[in-house]
């Protein structure tokens, strides 16, 4: 992972030294404008484009990857409601967010403290390196009550897949509209999906949330 990490940061800043030599004829994408945006009257530093970029395409990417195998497995494992999604597609919406409330695609991620702050009854000094269990917040028993219990209108106001307020996901719309119309066609163009016969689903390595295998059969 550190190898893959290293290769991809030289790839994004081998395409900002292309659109800083290309100047006037830079491709007018997310990158290039990244090049031009000022945080309190500074530029972004190459690093911090690097890290922007990374959490972008991992959230495209890995975690939309992992969405759609959680939402496959739920649907093959739950015919009423995969029946039921094919004659009411327009519930699909909530269904998604709630499938992924119940089962997230990311469990958790880390962070530094910056500051000396008082949490869940601990004292924590600046820098202290945090492990954060995001699927805990959506699986709170105080507000979700069976928090495996599939139940789009009552957990939709305090779904927190996509985080909320300040540090809500940028990403949340499109990510949204991706898995609509995935799951959209694939209901649309299949009778029945169910797991295959074979070896068992096999989940992913914390932290990461879904599949690393699941085979499903199309009708």
């Amino acid at each position: 992972m550190a190898r893959l990490a290293l290769d991809f940061d030289g790839y994004i800043t081998g395409q900002l030294v292309l659109r800083r030599d290309a100047g006037e004829q830079a491709p007018p994408d997310v990158t290039t404008r990244l090049l031009g945006e000022r945080i309190h009257g500074r530029p972004l530093s190459d690093e911090e484009i690097v890290s922007i970029v990374r959490n972008w395409t991992v959230g495209e990417l890995g975690t939309l990857a992992a969405s759609v195998g959680i939402l496959v497995h739920y649907l093959a494992t739950h015919p009423a409601l995969q029946a039921e999604l094919r004659i009411q597609p327009d519930a699909l919406p909530d269904a998604i967010d709630e499938i992924l409330r119940i089962h997230p695609p990311l469990i958790a991620n880390r962070r530094v403290t910056t500051c000396p702050v008082h949490l869940g009854g601990r004292d924590l000094p600046a820098g202290e390196r945090l492990t954060l269990i995001w699927a805990a917040a959506n699986r709170d028993e105080a507000v979700f009550g069976d928090p495996d219990r599939y139940d789009p209108p009552r957990n939709r106001a305090h779904n927190l897949l996509y985080g909320a307020g300040l540090h809500v996901c940028p990403g949340a719309p499109l990510a949204r509209l991706e898995l609509r119309t995935l799951m959209q066609a694939l209901l649309a163009h299949t009778s029945a999906i169910e797991v295959a016969a074979g070896p068992d689903p096999e989940r992913a390595r914390f932290p990461a949330g879904g599949f690393a295998r699941l085979t499903v059969r199309l009708q």
